[in-house]
């Protein structure tokens, strides 16, 4: 039997929907702090740290972040203590094996919304070579707009050709809502998959929209497993 999906859901930015994420089984919450973008689920670092401090303990913490250098990564985790942190952005190998030495770390890989499956080879060797640093690898969408965070879908087909070919844990983001994640666990078959825009309505997290992407994600397991 393979092992469970596990389920992240992202951007929080209050107690009630952090608190709503993990009441309905999230196994990771997400908080996306002082990105140098424009998001309407930006914090700033204490406000992740006050949230983070709430979340329970079998449940992990993720800070989400693009920092400048290693530095301001280390002042961001030291201030926000998360159990987990997600680099958006590229830093060196050396650096993000310092950090990874202090928390566990999830580093993210843009695919492009119209990629090729001649992005898989490049993708699978920088995957690779975060082997042994990296404890889980991140798959997110970029557009013309911008690189995660867009809601957009990216070819699953690739996604999961990386998930064959690695040995690291690939959680897999980009345009995931309630009712197309049950498709793209099969599909691809990740570790994880992580939701920040997929459960909200009008730019604001949407608790029914939270409540059925969970349902789904374990219904989707079900089915696999009886497959």
């Amino acid at each position: 039997m393979r092992s469970r999906t596990r389920i992240k859901i992202c951007g929080n930015t209050n107690p009630y929907d952090l608190n709503h994420a993990i009441s309905c089984g999230a196994d990771a919450v997400g908080f996306i702090t002082d990105v140098p973008v424009r998001s309407p689920r930006k914090i700033d670092a204490k406000t992740a740290k006050q949230l983070i401090e709430q979340v329970p303990v079998l449940v992990d913490s993720v800070l989400v972040i693009m920092p400048k250098d290693l530095d301001s990564a280390m002042t961001l985790i030291t201030e926000t203590a998360p159990t987990c942190v997600q680099i958006h952005n590229d830093l060196p190998n050396n650096e993000l094996a310092i950090i990874a030495k202090t928390v566990k770390l999830i580093k993210t890989i843009v695919i492009p919304k119209d990629a090729s499956s001649e992005i898989v080879d490049p993708v699978v060797s920088r995957i690779r070579e975060l082997t042994g640093i990296a404890d889980a690898i991140l798959l997110d969408t970029g557009t013309s707009s911008g690189s995660g965070g867009t809601g957009t879908v990216h070819n699953w087909q690739i996604s999961a050709e990386i998930v064959r070919r690695c040995k690291v844990p690939v959680i897999l983001a980009g345009g995931l809502t309630p009712d197309n994640v049950a498709d793209a666990i099969w599909h691809v078959r990740p570790y994880a998959v992580d939701t920040a825009s997929g459960v909200e309505t009008g730019g604001a997290r949407d608790s029914e929209r939270v409540r059925l992407f969970i349902k789904r994600c374990m219904e989707a397991d079900m089915v696999i497993d009886h497959d």
